[in-house]
């Protein structure tokens, strides 16, 4: 082979190969860009997944909410009807709320007190609190005093609740309570 040819096909060797490295190095530039722009993609479709999967979440606590308002409410009616059923009609009824904390009282007045708030066919009270105890640590709650010297040391009593009274006559409340039973 002649030096010249030879030469030749070097350089010939040489732009070829520059070539094809300039096309390879291009396929890898645009490989690598079209890599990143997935990668944002993935990451961007990985957040749109966690903000449905939240909205999810989030529905799903808001229809257990539902539900179990509706069940609520179905319970409520229920016991609406039952309450009418057995003469408790709201309108015919009216509530006064008791609260006396730590008052000191004798120990008639506070059985006169408690005879008024327990329950009758005309009346019924719930209590949120109730507390009874004496004050001085000589005497007991279920015996009166012997003591002639000093007079009865006072009870203290707290009562809290609600005392529901009958305003209208109604037919049929009576049977629902105990006390009023034939």
């Amino acid at each position: 082979m002649k030096p010249s040819s030879m030469l030749s096909r070097l350089r010939q060797s040489r732009r070829t190969s520059l070539t094809l490295f300039a096309i390879t190095l291009g396929a890898l530039v645009v490989a690598a860009a079209w890599f990143l722009g997935a990668r944002s993609s993935l990451a961007d479709a990985y957040q749109r997944l966690g903000n449905r999967n939240q909205a999810l979440s989030e529905a799903q606590v808001r229809e257990q909410e539902a539900r179990l308002r509706v069940e609520y409410a179905q319970s409520a009616k229920q016991l609406v009807t039952a309450a009418q059923a057995h003469g408790l009609q709201p309108d015919a009824w009216g509530e006064r709320l008791i609260n006396l904390r730590q008052s000191q009282m004798g120990r008639e007045e506070a059985a006169s007190l408690l005879g008024a708030v327990g329950r009758d066919s005309d009346r019924i009270f719930g209590a949120e609190a109730f507390e009874l105890s004496v004050t001085h640590p000589d005497e007991g709650l279920f015996d009166t005093p012997d003591a002639v010297d000093r007079a009865p040391s006072p009870l203290s009593l707290t009562l809290r609740g609600s005392l529901l009274f009958r305003t209208a006559a109604t037919g049929g409340g009576a049977a629902l309570l105990p006390e009023a039973a034939p």
